[in-house]
C-alpha cells in the first residue's frame, strides 16, 4: 500500500503554516490562576478594578496620574482545535477523490500538530462516523496518517445532516475545514450556517475529479447513481454536455458567493492536480495555508 505521504514531502511542508483568523485566547486577569509556564502572554487592555480583582495587576502608575484602579488584562494564547470534516461518500471514490482528500487532510493534519494545535478527523457522508478524537503531540500524527490510510468511501451525502450532527458532538469552536465534492441533496448552506452560528471558523475545500469538471460522455449510456445505486439511460451529445457544463458553474458560483458573503474560506480543487500543486500553490492562493 503507498504511503499517504512520504518523507520528502513532509519535510517540504516544514516551511509552510495552516492559517488560523480567528483568535483563540484565554484571558489573564488575577481572576484565573497564573499561566502555565512557557504560555506567552500579550497585553490587551485596562479594566477598572473591582473587589476580588489580583492586586498584583494592579496599574500603580495609572493610579498614580488618574487617582483610579486599573486592572492589566492579557491574553494567553492557547492551542487551536483543528477540526478536518472528510467526505467519505461513494461519490468520492470518483476519479481518486478519496485518496486527494485524504492526502491533504494528512497534510493539514500535520501541519497544525506542527504548530501545537489539536487535531481531529471527522469522517461524515449521510451522518457522522467514528474518527480520529482531537488530540495534540506527535503521537496523533501517526494516529491521524493510520486512519487516513485506511479510510474507504461508503453511504450517501448529506453535508447539513452531518454537520448538525458535528456541532451537536464538538462543543468547542476551532477551525473546521470542510473537504468534500460537495455533492449532496439537500444542499449546503445549512450545514455552514449551522458552524458559522456555533463560531466555528469554517473553511470549504471543494474538491472534484476532472469527469465532473469536463465530463468527456457521448452518445448513448447508462449512468450509475454510486451512492443511490441504481443505473439512469442517457443520451449525451454536445447540448447535453454544456448543460451539464452551466449546471455545474451555476452550483460552484453560488457555492462560491455564499462563502464569501459569509467570510468563509472556499478554494475548488481538482483531484487529477498533483498533490504538490493542490498543497503548495492553490491552497496557498486560497489563504489556507501561507
Amino acid at each position: 500500500m503507498d504511503l499517504l505521504l512520504d518523507s520528502r514531502f513532509l519535510k517540504r511542508l516544514e516551511q509552510l503554516e495552516l492559517v488560523i483568523r480567528g483568535r483563540y485566547y484565554g484571558l489573564l486577569s488575577g481572576r484565573r490562576t497564573t499561566p502555565r509556564a512557557g504560555m506567552s502572554l500579550e497585553f490587551a487592555e485596562y479594566k477598572e478594578y473591582h473587589p476580588g480583582d489580583d492586586l498584583r495587576y494592579v496599574d500603580w502608575n495609572l493610579y498614580g496620574r488618574l487617582g483610579k484602579l486599573f486592572i492589566k488584562v492579557f491574553t494567553r494564547e492557547e492551542d487551536v482545535p483543528v477540526y478536518l470534516l472528510l467526505d467519505i461518500s461513494r461519490s468520492m471514490e470518483i476519479g481518486g477523490k478519496l485518496r486527494a482528500a485524504a492526502q491533504l487532510a494528512g497534510a493539514l493534519a500535520y501541519l497544525a500538530l506542527k504548530d501545537l494545535n489539536r487535531v481531529g478527523i471527522f469522517p461524515f457522508a449521510g451522518d457522522l462516523v467514528r474518527g480520529v478524537p482531537p488530540r495534540g503531540g506527535h503521537r496523533q500524527v501517526f494516529e491521524v496518517f493510520r486512519f487516513l490510510q485506511g479510510v474507504r468511501p461508503s453511504g450517501e451525502t448529506s453535508l447539513n445532516a452531518s454537520l448538525r450532527r458535528f456541532v451537536r458532538v464538538r462543543r468547542e469552536s476551532g477551525l473546521a475545514v470542510l473537504i468534500s465534492d460537495m455533492l449532496s441533496d439537500d444542499g449546503f448552506e445549512e450545514g455552514l450556517a449551522q458552524l458559522l452560528y456555533h463560531r466555528y471558523e469554517p473553511v470549504v475545500i471543494h474538491l472534484l475529479a476532472p469527469e465532473d469538471l469536463k465530463p468527456s460522455w457521448q452518445g448513448e449510456l447508462r449512468l450509475e447513481d454510486v451512492e443511490k445505486r441504481r443505473e439512469l439511460p442517457l443520451y449525451v451529445d454536445r447540448e447535453a454536455r454544456a448543460r451539464y457544463a452551466q449546471a455545474l458553474r451555476e452550483y460552484q458560483r453560488r457555492l462560491e458567493t455564499y462563502c464569501r458573503a459569509h467570510d468563509i474560506r472556499y478554494v475548488l480543487l481538482s483531484s487529477g492536480e498533483p498533490l504538490e500543486e493542490l498543497v503548495f500553490h492553490a491552497l496557498r492562493e486560497g489563504a489556507i495555508l501561507r
